[in-house]
């Protein structure tokens, strides 16, 4: 009987096992971008430094990610390209995820810069080997939606159970501040676990492609292709709204729209149980209109649907919520649907140059993704030279609420309409895609 590799579909129980670590890697991914920032400059009181701390520790990461997708692509172990790094990024994970979310009170930027470079190091290496992983469970070209739909709900479970763990703990009358560090432990104890299983249960193939003559300057060389840089523009406007989204989210619903921090955590839970309905939806609608067309219909609609949450009435969390909870439908198209594409690519670059470039691909989409989400760590820094008090956000003068309010809706529509535009030249169509895959097939070097 054919395995699940070689008829190009992946096996429900063997999905299961591949996107078990999106569960700790996106339960760990959230805080990074939506509950470390204010949680370290309110709660532990560092101020509006965080956010430059967040931005420079970014931007040195993003330098890691060339090197990272170049190694991947050369690595050929028993083990694995792709699982072998799955298995190095578990300790470092492990130890700076510890020191992240254990802090207390007192701690300093220097501490956090530098245990925040390590945790992103980690981090980097589990979701471009994951990612990359993906691409060569399957070479079909709606089979990679599934893959990337699945792991994108893999990832929506990991959000919900990070946003979950403080909206219980404060039911439970405990501090939010005991919350953010129980998310922590959860994070440590699902690592080992579904890493291992992972590695155990998934098969990873390898191509038979050479390695020897690969250079790390072919990175830059994937910048050159129309497509990719399609892909890369779409992904970084498309990352930079709900960046912006999570970095602002609790200063735009508390101090602008009068909701509780407990009525913002089961918003921003809401948001993310939305984005598990949408996936499948997208996938739909990438097998009847193409992956790409989809991903410019889902980022028009996620732009009007953002834009009228300004409207939302001070103070009603009913209405409040079920306008995020509308948001969280389009806002799984993006990740899910740009890898996948991505994956399609790194078989029109294997047929065109015989190398296997997919880790390479996957790493200059982290390093645009990393963009995105570094720049909007940064706009809470400059709300604090708008004389926003990060500190204290309730004495903060009406002009600086105002500027809240601009970043928060404003900043976000514009990306979104950009990312949208930035697909309409994208020409690899499904069609062109399985002439592609023919003749790597005739050529045997999938």
């Amino acid at each position: 009987m054919a395995s699940d590799t070689e008829t190009d579909r992946v096996g429900f129980g063997r999905m299961l096992a591949f996107i078990g670590p999106c569960v700790p890697f996106a339960a760990l991914g959230l805080p990074l971008v939506a509950t470390l920032p204010e949680y370290y400059g309110t709660q532990l009181q560092l101020g509006a430094v965080v956010g430059t701390v967040f931005f420079i520790v970014r931007c040195f990461d993003i330098l890691v990610d060339p090197v990272l997708g170049h190694w991947m692509d050369r690595t050929r172990t028993r083990l694995g390209r792709f699982k072998l790094w799955m298995l190095i990024c578990l300790p470092i994970l492990f130890v700076s995820t510890g020191f992240i979310f254990l802090a207390q009170k007192g701690v300093g930027p220097v501490y956090l810069g530098l245990w925040l470079f390590v945790l992103y190091v980690g981090f980097s290496i589990a979701a471009l080997s994951q990612a990359s992983w993906g691409t060569v469970l399957s070479t079909d070209y709606n089979e990679r939606s599934r893959i990337f739909a699945w792991w994108q709900v893999g990832n929506i479970v990991g959000i919900l159970a990070a946003a979950v763990i403080p909206v219980i703990v404060q039911k439970l009358g405990y501090s939010y501040i005991f919350g953010v560090q129980l998310m922590g432990g959860f994070i440590m104890l699902t690592l080992p676990v579904s890493i291992g299983i992972a590695l155990w249960l998934v098969p990873e193939k390898i191509s038979n492609t050479n390695t020897h003559d690969l250079k790390l300057g072919h990175y830059f060389d994937m910048w050159k292709r129309p497509n990719v840089r399609s892909i890369l523009y779409a992904d970084l406007f498309m990352g930079l709204a709900p960046g912006v989204m999570a970095a602002l989210f609790f200063y735009f619903f508390e101090e602008t729209k009068g909701l509780t921090r407990f009525e913002c955590s089961v918003a921003m839970l809401l948001y993310f149980v939305a984005g598990i309905i949408g996936a499948p939806i997208w996938v739909i609608a990438s097998k009847k209109m193409s992956k790409h067309k989809a991903l410019i219909l889902s980022s028009l609609i996620f732009a009007v649907l953002y834009g009228a949450m300004y409207f939302a009435p001070k103070g009603n969390f009913i209405i409040c919520a079920a306008m995020t909870f509308a948001n969280g439908i389009p806002y799984a198209a993006s990740l899910l649907l740009t890898r996948a594409l991505m994956a399609d690519i790194g078989d029109e670059v294997m047929l065109e140059t015989g190398h296997d470039h997919k880790g390479t691909l996957m790493a200059i989409l982290s390093a645009t993704t990393k963009v995105g989400y570094a720049i909007s760590a940064l706009t809470i820094t400059i709300l604090g030279v708008l004389h926003f008090n990060v500190k204290s956000p309730k004495d903060s003068p009406p002009d600086a609420l105002m500027w809240v309010e601009i970043f928060f809706i404003g900043l976000p529509v514009i990306f979104l309409i950009l990312g949208a535009v930035s697909m309409l030249r994208y020409n690899l169509t499904p069609a062109r895609h399985a002439e592609i895959m023919s003749q790597l097939k005739a050529k045997d070097i999938l």
